[in-house]
């Protein structure tokens, strides 16, 4: 795949070699695992369960984990074009070299993503065209708890929490490559694990119309959802994968619990991850400290379904920031809850830099959050938001539902009401910017929501319209979750496998990335269900309490039995309690093997004194090549680089002022993507003096693959890297040319006109006023110099494109070094 990354959008998703990589040796493995996320790198990479696995699996010896991510349009189409498979990123193997391969399912829109790298893998789709034992196709996440709808395409998906379960499957592997054995043999030994589900052996009963009329087993008659009773039980090393792209989540993730009892009706986590569990506050720490260090994150995040309920939360943010604010590392808390955010919480994470300040109302009446359970008083939203616009906070964003059980159009007008009142918080004189993001409500299995009815996208649109309309003023920002993907979400969400047909019609006619806007095209799946004889929208009708329901056999531990009386509160709009401050509401989750479990021991170790020594500011220029899997980085990807790499080496950074804080580092002009150099500069500035020797070798060990340290001297504080008035470059091209007589007629020729698009401008320029020099050196190498003013300029690319008359693909085929400047 290496050679495709110079004709591809983004090649930085695809290098594979970014910090905390594994590169185990590949025949030392007893089991080798591929782990898939079935979307682009930049949710992937975001992914906290991907990367625990990915964690897990590597800290064992025998075992071996490599991933992939579903590559984006230009890279499927350009192994499709050469007949090349899809290739893990670290060992750069075709996946069916692995025994496992790990395609997570993660959410219902990247159901497609799926079936492109089972193509790309050479692999038929569905298990029973796959009689080899290996590779396993295995699945799991949160969409696992219904995974009727992709079932046929998988041999196992582990239903549940997966970090021990994950260890049993490589066990079993492992046994059966050993001993020898039939597919039938691996399945049959996969479901006895604890919340290992094998779809062949369930067989889905339909009526002659078709209608699904329930689950015959084959073996056992439910599988039960596997729970990790003790988050801090099972080991691993933290040392988080860094992304080279930017990423949904860019930062240090640390789930500090698991699961919630808030009890919110229309919220599948809230039941599927039950009882709550939380990790030690001992543990978190650890999990910072080893995260940060090899990372270099500026940024952590504190995790959960409802973070603001961890029992330790205000002294373990205290410490946080009495440890990491002087390291200008921010705290974020990205699901608190309403009534949960304390005072002393916000002035404390307010302190680095205000990582952004959501609530989530849900919906905008009173009478509709008691139907819905979400028992949050609207004074004290208000006094939240209130005391977020006092303390610097200049945006709010506010999360609702469209198409609630029982919602009406008074229900809809009440969020433009709430969205205005809480606009009146920010000081006078001062605007506060509002920003209402709207979801269509989508049923969900395993909820006491999962009986009703999903609005049309046509109903879902008018409602939307009336906020939009009613908040376009200044000071308020409206943005919506498109209807038409709520409409496909809420087909696989209380789907049957006899989706399964119209996931592969779709994929056919060319579905690909549902989850992104800019790939979604509905009409795909309109003409794929109508081919397959599927009705989408009848998808999205209510169901009868006593129609059976096709995830049924997929116990999460909690009862039909409480989810119906649930519902029944519901439409009396009556609250329940949350078990963990009022009684047991007897759910059915709690037993001998798992129960709530908090943590009351809040002490921690006091925090370190801050450093004592005054601080300055002392600049070094720092010199480095890049060449290999570095050339492909972007600037702002080698400047994110950079950031990190020097707070891996612990180097006592000068940060900048404002908003948000950042090492003082200044870059020159940037390379263009996949042009390499043999010298280029940086200028960074400390705190505190340190030898030159000492930085280059504290640097030389934090800096990923292609990046290469070569000296550092000392430089003038606020002085910018030297500018460089021209730069020599070697170009060696995919395919000979004759080069010496396009050099001559560049000589010969008096001007040499040539037109480029910036930023949406066309301009033409004499080429002759920057190419200083020109020479062939064989029929497929030259040497070449530009002339480079401070502003302006012509790129390297530009220039042989112009000079050569190439087409941009083989221009950036071709290995451009820069090998000289002055």
């Amino acid at each position: 795949m290496d050679d495709l990354l110079p004709l591809i959008r983004r090649p930085s998703r695809y290098l594979g070699t970014e910090v905390n990589s594994w590169h185990k040796p590949w025949d030392e493995a007893r089991v080798r695992f591929c782990l898939v996320f079935p979307d682009l790198y930049e949710l992937g990479m975001s992914h906290l369960g991907s990367q625990i696995l990915y964690l897990i699996l590597n800290s064992r010896r025998d075992w071996l984990a490599d991933r992939a991510y579903c590559p984006d349009r230009d890279l499927e189409a350009l192994l499709l074009e050469r007949g090349r498979p899809l290739v893990s990123w670290e060992h750069r193997r075709p996946l069916v070299d692995f025994d496992v391969l790990g395609i997570s399912l993660p959410y219902e829109l990247c159901y497609s993503n799926i079936l492109t790298i089972l193509s790309l893998a050479g692999l038929p789709f569905r298990s029973q065209e796959r009689p080899k034992p290996f590779p396993l196709i295995l699945g799991g996440g949160s969409a696992a708890v219904n995974p009727e709808p992709v079932a046929p395409f998988y041999d196992a998906i582990i239903i549940g929490d997966a970090e021990e379960a994950i260890l049993e499957v490589a066990e079993v592997c492992g046994r059966l490559k050993r001993e020898g054995g039939e597919k039938a043999d691996l399945l049959r030994a996969l479901s006895d694990i604890e919340g290992l589900y094998v779809p062949d052996h369930f067989q889905p009963l339909y009526d002659k119309d078709g209608r699904f009329r329930g689950m015959r087993s084959r073996l056992k008659a439910k599988v039960r959802r596997r729970i990790v009773a003790d988050l801090d039980a099972v080991p691993y090393p933290y040392r988080p994968l860094v992304p080279f792209a930017e990423t949904a989540h860019d930062r240090l993730a640390i789930e500090v619990s698991r699961g919630c009892t808030r009890g919110c009706r229309f919220c599948q986590a809230g039941v599927t991850y039950r009882p709550v569990r939380e990790r030690s506050p001992k543990r978190v720490l650890e999990l910072i400290q080893e995260g940060l260090e090899a990372t270099g994150w500026d940024e952590v995040s504190l995790l959960s379904l409802s973070t603001g309920d961890y029992s330790c939360l205000e002294p373990l943010v205290e410490y946080l920031m009495a440890v990491y604010c002087p390291r200008r590392v921010a705290i974020s808390l990205p699901s608190l809850r309403v009534g949960t955010l304390t005072l002393a919480i916000m002035e404390e994470i307010r302190r680095v830099r205000k990582t952004g300040f959501t609530l989530a109302p849900e919906a905008g009446s009173q009478r509709l959050r008691q139907v819905i359970n979400k028992d949050i008083r609207e004074e004290d939203l208000l006094a939240c938001a209130e005391a977020a616009f006092r303390l610097g906070w200049g945006h709010i964003k506010l999360y609702f539902m469209v198409g609630l059980p029982s919602e009406t159009e008074e229900d809809v007008k009440e969020i433009i009401r709430l969205a205005r009142e809480v606009r009146k918080m920010a000081p006078s004189g001062r605007g506060g910017q509002v920003t209402v993001s709207v979801a269509t409500f989508v049923p969900k299995p395993h909820t006491p929501f999962q009986w009703e009815a999903q609005l049309l996208p046509d109903e879902a649109t008018f409602r939307l319209g009336i906020l939009k309309q009613a908040l376009r003023g200044r000071g308020f920002r409206v943005k919506w979750h498109q209807p038409e993907m709520s409409l496909l979400e809420g087909v696989f969400s209380r789907g049957d496998r006899s989706l399964a047909s119209l996931i592969e019609e779709a994929w056919r006619l060319g579905a690909r990335l549902d989850g992104w806007s800019d790939h979604f095209r509905l009409s795909l799946w309109q003409k794929a269900a109508q081919r397959v004889g599927i009705n989408l929208e009848g998808y999205l009708s209510a169901r009868s309490l006593e129609a059976p329901l096709a995830w049924e056999h997929l116990d999460m531990g909690v009862s039909q039995e409480f989810l119906r009386q649930e519902r029944r509160l519901a439409l009396e709009a009556q609250f329940s309690p949350d078990c963990r401050f009022s009684r047991c509401l007897k759910c059915g989750v709690c037993g001998k093997k798992v129960a709530l479990s908090l943590k009351k021991d809040c002490k921690l170790p006091p925090p370190p004194p801050p450093p004592s020594q005054p601080e300055g500011r002392f600049a070094y220029l720092v010199a480095y090549s890049k060449d290999g899997p570095a050339r492909f980085l972007s600037q702002l990807e080698l400047m994110r680089v950079v950031h990190r790499a020097l707070r891996r080496a612990g180097l006592p950074l000068s940060f900048s002022q404002g908003f948000h804080p950042l090492p003082r580092v200044s870059f020159p002009r940037a390379l263009p993507v996949g042009v390499a150099s043999e010298r280029e500069h940086f200028v960074v500035e400390l705190v505190r003096p340190l030898p030159e020797e000492e930085i280059k070798r504290r640097l030389s060990a934090t800096m990923p693959a292609g990046i290469g340290l070569l000296a550092v001297q000392p430089w003038q504080v606020g002085r910018e890297p030297p500018h460089e008035a021209k730069m020599t470059f070697v170009v060696e091209l995919p395919a000979p040319q004759d080069l010496s007589e396009i050099v001559n007629n560049f000589k010969a020729r008096e001007s040499w006109p040539f037109s480029r698009l910036r930023k949406g401008k066309k301009k033409t320029i004499d080429l002759k006023d920057y190419v200083l020099a020109l020479e062939a050196l064989s029929p497929q190498g030259l040497t070449i110099t530009l002339r480079t003013p401070e502003q302006g300029g012509v790129r390297i690319d530009e220039a042989l494109s112009a000079i050569l008359g190439l087409e941009a693909r083989e221009i950036l085929a071709s290995r451009v070094v820069k090998t000289s400047s002055w």
